[in-house]
């Protein structure tokens, strides 16, 4: 088994349609539920029937950058460490023995950020995104909001899609994600090394 651990439902349905897209087989992905449970999960880990029998090849362990790229990385690096055992070298480079195991700090083009991030950097050439842009810019303009999160920027794009739901892992399920963006490279490269 080749284990990916990412953080909810929304991000496992992007990763999914990223390996279908990309023709990456046979990974097994489970939700954490959210960066603060991430401890709970690793704790529990060496417990699994599966972990203890050496049936698990590999772990890859995915989390935002969100504001703090080092934190989330010390988030991840720490928790391997004491939970698992295994002391990892650098973002997206494995270590350990059955299972290998390496983490991924998922970020937008600065390093910060998260998964629609990348997906925003995907849609840049597609018709209509300019429109976003200059929207999001107006508001920043003329209110007292200047920066606005990338979550509130990928539903105000679902928003003006023929199929509404404003939810990332519907868009990704549904094909308004273009998989062969370069912007996704990066993540794509490391999810085939696992």
């Amino acid at each position: 088994m080749k284990l990916v651990l990412c953080e909810g439902h929304d991000e496992v349905s992007v990763l999914q349609g990223l390996c279908t897209a990309r023709g990456i087989p046979d990974l097994t992905f489970e939700p954490y539920k959210g960066r603060d449970n991430l401890p709970n999960v690793l704790r529990e880990l060496p417990k699994r029937p599966e972990y203890a029998q050496q049936q698990i090849e590999s772990i890859a362990i995915l989390l935002d950058a969100n504001g703090n790229p080092a934190g989330a990385w010390e988030r991840v690096l720490n928790g391997v460490q004491e939970h698992l055992g295994v002391r990892l070298p650098e973002r997206g480079s494995f270590a350990g023995d059955k299972p290998r195991i390496a983490g991924y700090i998922v970020a937008g083009p600065d390093g910060k950020g998260m998964l629609e991030d990348l997906c925003l950097l995907a849609l840049n050439n597609v018709p209509g995104f300019d429109c976003l842009e200059r929207y999001f810019g107006c508001l920043s303009e003329k209110t007292d909001c200047k920066e606005y999160h990338a979550k509130a920027k990928f539903r105000a794009w679902m928003s003006a899609q023929s199929d509404y739901d404003l939810r990332l892992g519907l868009a990704a399920e549904k094909g308004y994600v273009p998989w062969s963006s370069s912007a996704f490279d990066p993540l794509a490269q490391f999810l085939a090394r696992i």
